[in-house]
């Protein structure tokens, strides 16, 4: 027999600013999956702006860079270059009303759980704000790489959210090299694998990129599906049903990102220290509220807002691949 619940749960207004608010507003930026995986570098405490300095070689007739004959004079070889990426941040909030009683049964089955697992089952606030973050999770993981609307600076594969030849040349990793991936537009599982070896053979290109920790394929979880369908079609021996979770190619790592979007044929081929995502978490400027405003206008309605600000860069511009429809 079901019990019945006497809703009367209490919302006490609050504001969370600061160290207070980092469990909330970290939790809706690092949720984000490529962040949540460690398939990018994290900058926090970051106001506004951030540079990120590197240094550079230029390659010698010969392939040296900076080894050269021993002489008296030690002359200087000159191939070293201090470059900089600057990383502008974005403010963004989060305001959502939600309704205490469509959200209530969905909070008793999470304490219910939680009891049965020997947790503390969690404050109703707090579950509030928890379910609030994981969705904004979500969308920072869609604008980290597609630079949509809000964000101004732009993302990893788009500047505004298009997914074309003009936006994703005018996005962060714009000054990657380009595979043409025309013959392969749109992907299957019969060309996924052709299209995954035209990029790496772009990355063989500049060899020291495939040898940073990580390097690996960055594509949506449609192409990853292609790309697994592939690998069971290539394997027709006994364990051809094996467990395919975590498959690489050609001994690199396939990473399926949620904010790619599963309608663009596009391929990027780095490592995770080269994407950099920049936060002010840490700084003091971020914050989280929870309003109950039912207690003010008659509804049963609390309102949930978040203040933060995120930017994204990559910290070397020439240190990956895109593989995408160059031609369209």
């Amino acid at each position: 027999m079901s019990k019945k619940y006497n809703f009367d749960m209490d919302v006490v207004s609050g504001t969370y600013a600061g160290e207070l608010a980092l469990p909330y507003v970290t939790a809706a930026i690092t949720g984000a999956e490529t962040l949540k995986n460690n398939r990018a570098r994290l900058m926090e405490g970051v106001v506004y702006k951030a540079v990120i300095n590197n240094v550079g070689f230029n390659q010698q007739a010969g392939g040296a860079t900076v080894i050269q004959a021993a002489d008296c004079g030690g002359t200087d070889g000159a191939n070293t270059q201090l470059t900089e990426q600057i990383i502008t941040l974005d403010d963004l909030m989060v305001k959502e009303t939600i309704c205490r009683d469509t959200i209530f049964p969905t909070w008793m089955a999470a304490q219910g759980r939680m009891s049965r697992n020997g947790d503390i089952p969690a404050d109703f606030a707090q579950f509030l704000l928890a379910s609030t973050a994981a969705q904004a999770a979500n969308d920072v993981e869609s604008l980290i790489w597609t630079g949509a609307s809000p964000l101004t600076q732009g993302g990893l594969l788009s500047d505004d959210g298009t997914i074309d030849i003009t936006h994703v040349r005018a996005g962060q990793m714009g000054g990657f090299a380009e595979a043409d991936l025309t013959s392969f537009d749109p992907f299957t599982s019969s060309n996924i694998l052709s299209a995954m070896n035209a990029v790496f053979e772009q990355a063989s290109a500049s060899p020291g990129i495939l040898l940073q920790p990580g390097a690996g394929f960055y594509l949506s979880y449609e192409a990853y599906a292609f790309f697994q369908q592939a690998l069971a079609a290539q394997n027709t021996g006994p364990g051809y049903n094996q467990d395919l979770s975590g498959a690489n190619y050609l001994g690199y790592p396939v990473y399926p990102t949620a904010g790619i979007p599963n309608t663009a044929d596009i391929i990027a081929f780095t490592y995770p220290n080269n994407i950099v995502v920049a936060t002010n978490a840490y700084t003091g400027n971020e914050a989280a509220s929870l309003i109950p405003v039912y207690k003010y206008d008659g509804s049963d309605n609390v309102k949930v807002t978040m203040d933060f600000a995120i930017g994204v860069n990559v910290a070397v511009p020439g240190d990956g691949v895109v593989g995408f429809d160059f031609t369209a």
